[in-house]
């Protein structure tokens, strides 16, 4: 014989409804539409606000809102009482003044017998933080990659270099104190321009003069940049930096702590580099190092092409020369010619 079951009392429902409602990991709110004021709110929604319970029964939701959210929250209000869908993001103010991003999620519910907004609240602010973090990302990358693509119509816009111009170009993707072009011949540094405070700019050109190969092979470092915390640590890099920016290299040094030397060479040939400085320790990252090399790359190849552009020029003025220089010959050789002619038969026909 089966046994009936009983339906559950109205209070065991209510007991599990209001569990449920204690347990949600979102912020619940009860809010009476009639006079707006807050009826109830579950742990998690007190929680969220930095509020006891016994605090947040009977606030008005303008008490939480932040100001610039307000309006916005009254529109949606006004439009749930006419049947609209509750859905909305708000900017929401804890009892310590700090601030949240709240997503809203609304549905009518009667509550005592008074109409209600049940609202689920639920904090966003570390999705809105990451996707703040991915534009200001992509507006960077974007940046960088017009300043690069700048910076190779430079390049290719011309056979002749253009150092100062390619040191004011590099600030659109990399910030600096102090930065120098080099061009590398005869184990001799020469600073092709120089980019900083007005002296380090009158200092240009000077040279550095490298000792020994091993110098240039720790300067061309496996064509990668060279990266230092603190031009005056005792990292050996640094050490190596203080003993080449001697005399009036040593200013490069000045007011800096974080400096990169980006290596520029052609197959292997090391034929300069460029040097930046910070007065930020540790300025330089692993993605300004990347940059930097492409910027680098760009410049070696053009430094090629104008070295070889100059000897084109060279050697075409001395091909010009040797032709003019050849028909001059011919000439004089012919005058000559017709000179001796002559004087050999004017005595026959005088």
């Amino acid at each position: 014989m089966h046994r009936s079951r009983k339906p559950p009392s109205p209070e065991g429902n209510e007991g599990r409804y209001r569990s449920i409602f204690h347990a949600a990991t979102d912020g619940l709110i009860l809010a009476d539409l009639e006079t707006g004021l807050i009826v109830e709110a579950n742990p998690a929604a007190c929680a969220m606000h930095g509020r006891a319970r016994e605090e947040f029964i009977g606030l008005l939701p303008a008490a939480f809102i932040h100001p610039g959210s307000q309006r916005i929250f009254r529109n949606y209000i006004r439009g749930f009482r006419f049947g609209a869908v509750f859905e909305t993001r708000v900017l929401h103010v804890r009892r310590d003044g700090s601030t949240l991003h709240a997503e809203w999620r609304g549905t009518a519910f009667t509550y005592q017998g008074r109409p209600c907004l049940l609202g689920v609240v639920r904090d966003v602010s570390k999705r809105i933080e990451a996707d703040q973090r991915l534009h200001q990302s992509v507006v960077a990358r974007t940046a960088e990659q017009f300043a690069l693509l700048e910076i190779s119509h430079t390049l290719a816009s011309t056979l002749e270099l253009q150092p100062d111009l390619i040191l004011e170009q590099l600030r659109g993707i990399l910030e600096y104190t102090h930065a120098g072009l080099f061009g590398l011949t005869d184990s001799t540094l020469t600073a092709l321009a120089m980019r900083g405070t007005q002296l380090i700019k009158q200092a240009a050109p000077f040279q550095v003069r490298l000792q020994g190969p091993e110098i240039l092979a720790a300067l061309f470092n496996d064509h990668r940049p060279i990266r230092i915390a603190d031009v005056r640590s005792a990292d050996p890099a640094a050490g190596l930096l203080r003993s080449l920016l001697t005399g009036d290299a040593a200013m490069l040094l000045e007011g800096v702590r974080a400096w990169m030397w980006v290596p520029m060479a052609v197959e292997g040939r090391l034929i300069g580099g460029l040097g930046v400085a910070h007065a930020r320790r540790s300025y330089f990252t692993a993605h300004f190092a990347a940059l930097a090399l492409s910027v680098a790359d760009q410049v070696a190849i053009a430094m090629v092409n104008a070295e070889l552009y100059e000897h084109a020029r060279t050697l075409a003025a001395l091909q010009e020369r040797q032709r003019l220089a050849q028909n001059l010959h011919d000439a004089v050789n012919q005058s000559l010619f017709s000179a001796g002619l002559i004087a050999e038969v004017l005595p026959r026909l005088w």
